[in-house]
């Protein structure tokens, strides 16, 4: 008995731990939401300005294929009053504690869901093109596919978040809507620099499909193949990827900033007279950096994709 007893005091005293910020929320009247990824994190933490608590439980630099929550992190979830996912599977290592969270009565709002949903209704998108996007778990490359998921996230939380107050939710996603839309026109002007002979994408995994099909350009290929991890990736797969980028006179393959480049590295030693980009995607780079914002990443994401491929 003292040793379930001990047991249950270390338990509630985690718990009060991971939702010690509760109280302060509690106090100023306004609910608290979880959020899975950090780019996430940053956009609801700017659509629910002054109305919530955010909490996002992916640090910056974690990668959200792998990443596990620990026993803190759970409880945080578990004492949201909703929780933010990307959706898609995007988030493997949390997917059974956010499942445990819903199975416990804590609402899920999915920002995929929403992605796309405006322009394949015939949304006329900023860039003047009427055309359906398709959204895939990487939606949130292209800002307006990003603008759509804020628009779907806004909707979710009123439904499932009774303190929220719906009216001023539905104008912070009008106003995010329209930054994102002039994103958009930004990072459109910044890569008009790469002529459309050299708009072929090569990374380090499918990430940027939403991006590419966005701004016009085409990801002939990733070092590492869907399905795979890069100790799976063969000298005789990188041999016939070096051969494809000789061809298509490829000049820069972009990876992730946070992932281990040296399987790209090795690829442009082989092709010869190509660059290896670092690019952020799938987290934000660290608080305060060009790329420590949303926004700031899709812009630095740009410019260095223009800066390789315009030279």
């Amino acid at each position: 008995m003292p040793r379930l007893l001990l047991t249950l005091l270390a338990a509630s005293l985690l718990l009060v731990a991971a939702c010690g910020d509760d109280d302060g929320a509690a106090a100023g009247g306004g609910p608290r939401i979880a959020v899975t990824t950090a780019v996430l994190g940053d956009v609801v933490g700017q659509l629910l300005a002054g109305q919530a608590e955010v909490v996002t439980i992916m640090p910056r630099g974690a990668s959200p294929h792998d990443f596990q929550a620990s026993a803190q992190q759970a409880a945080s979830l578990a004492g949201a009053d909703a929780i933010v996912v990307n959706g898609g599977g995007f988030e493997e290592g949390l997917l059974s504690v956010v499942e445990a969270a819903a199975a416990d009565g804590v609402p899920v709002v999915e920002a995929l869901d929403a992605a796309g949903e405006e322009e394949a209704a015939g949304h006329e998108a900023a860039d003047g093109d009427e055309h359906e996007h398709e959204a895939g778990v990487h939606f949130f490359t292209d800002p307006l596919l990003m603008a759509d998921a804020v628009e779907g996230i806004a909707d979710g939380l009123a439904s499932v978040v009774p303190a929220l107050d719906e009216d001023r939710l539905q104008a912070s996603a009008d106003e995010l809507r329209e930054e994102l839309e002039v994103l958009h026109g930004e990072l459109a002007g910044v890569l008009d620099a790469v002529p459309a002979d050299r708009r072929k994408l090569v990374t380090d995994h499918d990430v940027f499909g939403a991006f590419a099909e966005r701004y016009g350009f085409e990801v002939i290929d990733t070092v590492v193949p869907s399905g795979t991890t890069s100790d799976g990736v063969s000298g005789g797969s990188l041999a016939r990827l070096a051969d494809t980028l000789r061809r298509a006179g490829v000049r820069a393959v972009f990876t992730e900033a946070t992932a281990s480049a040296d399987l790209a590295e090795t690829l442009a030693a082989e092709v010869g007279d190509v660059e290896v980009v670092p690019l952020h995607a799938e987290t934000l780079g660290p608080e305060g950096s060009g790329a420590g914002t949303y926004a700031g990443m899709l812009r630095e994401n740009a410019a260095r994709i223009a800066a390789a491929l315009g030279r």
